[in-house]
């Protein structure tokens, strides 16, 4: 897992948590803003091969064998 870096913007409709892909979310009041920043500055997100279920890592491992 890793974590991203995130800041926020003020622009015309108000607090944007932004990061590395883009506007995350926006908000109105700037405390919400700076308190999702947070949220996911320490939120872990998993590696794309994690995001595969495990009923689909199975099933391949049934059809191609397993990984090595």
């Amino acid at each position: 897992m890793k974590t991203q870096e995130y800041y926020v913007e003020c622009d015309e409709i108000g607090y944007c948590v932004v990061g590395s892909k883009g506007t995350v979310a926006t908000f109105e009041m700037i405390d919400d803003a700076y308190n999702a920043m947070r949220e996911f500055q320490t939120k872990s997100f998993p590696e794309n091969w994690q995001k595969v279920p495990p009923a689909i890592r199975h099933a391949k491992q049934q059809y191609y064998g397993s990984a090595a």
